[in-house]
């Protein structure tokens, strides 16, 4: 590749702070209010001109599989502000036994046979999603940001990595006023694609795929959107009469295969249609289909591929609508009302001390160091076609959030130190804002304490998110609380996208 040389020039310095957040999701948003709260002055950078990540520009409005016994602090806060201001679906505890799991539980091993938290609560894996209404939660957030003291700047991409030695003392951020740094003591990389640490030169891990039908392959793409225009309950009595087809979570299976042998643009081999994202009604329905894979040997992060992805998913979000409005009743007047402005990706992770992997998960292994619990399972549908509640909770370890070779420099959420199918489920936005929220008060503590967060005391930070109401470890959580999670796993409730799906499955706890 021929090259110029970039002319040498002095960046403004906007500011030095304690600590710098770069990534507004929701792991972003667990560390900088963390961070703020804990005395730091903290500055967060976010690309597009709202918070929220995946959860608002990704029109993924939901927190998935909350369980108020393993995940407290900044989540339950969260959860608690969008339910007082009415933008969160109210779950319905008088339904708790009439939930489709539990329901299919309870004809199939009697109630004597289940445990009483998974028969009384609607929490975790047997409750409903937490859906909220995201235009509501960009403004709650912003609210949230400035009552904690954050600085925050929008429409600032995080163009390059200031680095001396092992230390990464700043970013340049770049914005229609052109270049600017920001020096800080701690690094926090919440951007889900490891960016700050890929151009800072940190180890990271790529985003191969190393078993299973593409392996070898770079990680793919998939994207939600809202159709308008539903008739809902047309709908809904539809998919009642036709369960076979519609009654999981994807369906359309035989529709899709049909509109794809005669060239429609669907990549996917089923959908998910689910009213329940419009908190307020209207005749909305929110859908999952729309994937892309990279060309071989291409990554998400060449802007060509980005851009073949873009167009892409948008071509495959009208073939879907189309397909809808001809064939499913409730659809026929459906219009498509709004794409993601990006869509989820796998790209690099930091190399910590510790690698969290999938046998870890399956153990629900415990460490001394644990800063954070799981218990989201690996979702590595796409890549492997199977998918299962076949973990238990698990920690997450302090060595996982913190770089292995550059002092300074934390991760949360996507970018943690794990295995490429554990990211399947730390990636999630629960797991995320509570690796967030550790990561910000760990680089706090390290900041106001003039260390790296490599030499913080451990017990400090645990002590501190313990007074936050955040909960550490599997090992301070009772045997009731964890007895659900037990039965679910040991019943081997898994779903395969085909009968004969075959996994090395030791080989998938590697990773």
């Amino acid at each position: 590749m021929e090259t110029i040389k970039e002319p040498s020039r002095d960046i403004p310095i906007r500011d030095k702070v304690d600590v710098i957040v770069v990534g507004g999701g929701p792991a972003g948003i667990g560390a900088a209010l963390s961070s703020a709260r804990n005395g730091a002055k903290t500055v967060l950078i976010e690309r597009f001109g709202s918070l929220g990540g995946q959860q608002t520009q990704g029109l993924n409005s939901v927190f998935s599989r909350v369980d108020p016994q393993l995940h407290n602090g900044i989540v339950h806060e969260v959860i608690h502000r969008l339910m007082e201001g009415g933008a969160m679906r109210k779950p319905d505890e008088r339904q708790i036994r009439s939930n489709p799991m539990v329901s299919r539980f309870i004809k199939r091993y009697g109630e004597e046979n289940i445990p009483k938290r998974l028969l009384n609560t609607n929490v975790g894996w047997w409750g409903g999603e937490t859906i909220f209404d995201l235009e509501y939660y960009k403004f709650l957030l912003d609210s949230m940001m400035q009552e904690a003291g954050v600085n925050l700047y929008l429409h600032s991409f995080a163009a390059a990595a200031i680095r001396d030695g092992n230390t990464l003392k700043g970013i340049i951020t770049e914005g229609k006023e052109g270049r600017r740094a920001l020096l800080g003591k701690a690094v926090i990389d919440t951007t889900g694609d490891g960016d700050i640490a890929w151009k800072c030169g940190a180890p990271v891990m790529d985003d191969k795929i190393p078993l299973g039908r593409r392996k070898g392959r770079n990680m793919g793409s998939l994207t939600a959107f809202y159709l308008g225009g539903v008739d809902v309950r047309k709908w809904l009595d539809f998919r009642k009469a036709h369960m076979d087809e519609w009654g999981q979570m994807y369906g359309g299976h035989r529709i899709i295969k049909e509109a794809r042998k005669k060239g429609a643009h669907i990549r996917g081999d089923s959908i998910i249609l689910s009213p329940m994202h419009s908190v307020h009604g209207g005749g909305r329905v929110w859908v999952m289909n729309p994937m892309y894979g990279p060309r071989e040997d291409h990554h998400l992060w060449m802007p060509e591929e980005q851009t073949n992805l873009e167009i892409s998913l948008r071509k495959q979000a009208f073939a879907v609508q189309n397909l809808l409005k001809q064939q499913i009743p409730g659809f026929e007047k459906c219009f498509v009302e709004k794409t993601a402005n990006y869509p989820v990706t796998t790209m690099h992770r930091i190399i910590g001390d510790h690698v969290v992997n999938v046998a870890e998960m399956r153990e629900g292994k415990a460490f001394e160091d644990s800063i954070a619990i799981n218990n989201q399972p690996p979702d590595i549908w796409e890549v492997t076609g199977r998918w299962g509640y076949e973990i238990l909770p698990h920690d997450i370890p302090y060595r996982s959030i913190v770089s292995k070779e550059v002092d300074n420099l934390l991760a949360a959420g996507t970018t943690i130190s794990c295995g490429i199918f554990t990211n399947g489920g730390l990636r999630y936005c629960t797991p995320s804002m509570c690796t967030g929220q550790a990561a910000g008060t760990a680089a706090a503590l390290a900041a106001m304490n003039n260390i790296s967060p490599k030499d913080l005391d451990v017990n400090l930070l645990r002590d501190t998110l313990r007074m936050q109401k955040a909960v550490v470890s599997v090992r301070e959580v009772t045997e009731e609380i964890i007895e659900p999670y037990r039965f679910m796993k040991s019943i081997s409730v898994v779903n395969k996208k085909n009968s004969d799906v075959s996994i090395d499955e030791e080989a998938i706890g590697r990773y």
